[in-house]
């Protein structure tokens, strides 16, 4: 898996999310979803036929939590749900809750520079977690800490009674 880290970053950028686009991110979120399910058992459609993210809403009523766009050249590819206050651990400024790009954009860099964004722009102490069965993504962000040179201690959790890989830096 090789990424471009030469990609401009002038074409990537962070959007927040409006109300009026929830429905965009509510059909992203089913493929989100429908990728995890391979890795998590409880994940399930439901009668029409769609996975559902539960609290999605509260994304659009808290301060605390913070949904963006992932945009490359004017199309949203993925999405970063990012939460702070009381919405993280005690201990913890923020948590990056759930992260995606689409399949198209992966492997190009397009995913590092989104999350080199965002910690630009929010500095402090992190806590992020993967599906400790999910290598891909175990994968990334161990690659993007090398690459970044960020330093992290990684722990294991059970978070909703699945193994999840966790870890957690400042920057």
């Amino acid at each position: 898996m090789v990424e471009d880290y030469n990609m401009n970053f002038k074409e990537i950028r962070l959007e927040r999310i409006g109300i009026e686009l929830k429905a965009k991110l509510e059909n992203i979120i089913n493929l989100y979803l429908h990728d995890l399910s391979e890795f998590a058992a409880d994940l399930k459609i439901n009668s029409e036929g769609k996975f559902e993210y539960e609290g999605i809403e509260l994304y659009f009523k808290s301060e605390d939590l913070n949904p963006y766009f992932i945009v490359y050249k004017d199309e949203v590819v993925g999405f970063i749900l990012f939460n702070t206050g009381r919405y993280v651990p005690k201990d913890i400024d923020y948590v990056i809750h759930e992260f995606f790009i689409l399949k198209g954009f992966r492997n190009k860099g397009v995913g590092s520079a989104a999350i080199r964004i965002l910690l630009d722009k929010y500095k402090g102490k992190y806590k992020i977690a993967q599906i400790a069965s999910n290598k891909t993504a175990v994968n990334f962000w161990t690659k993007f800490y090398q690459q970044q040179g960020i330093n992290y201690i990684e722990a294991e959790e059970k978070i909703d009674d699945i193994d999840a890989t966790i870890q957690i830096f400042n920057v």
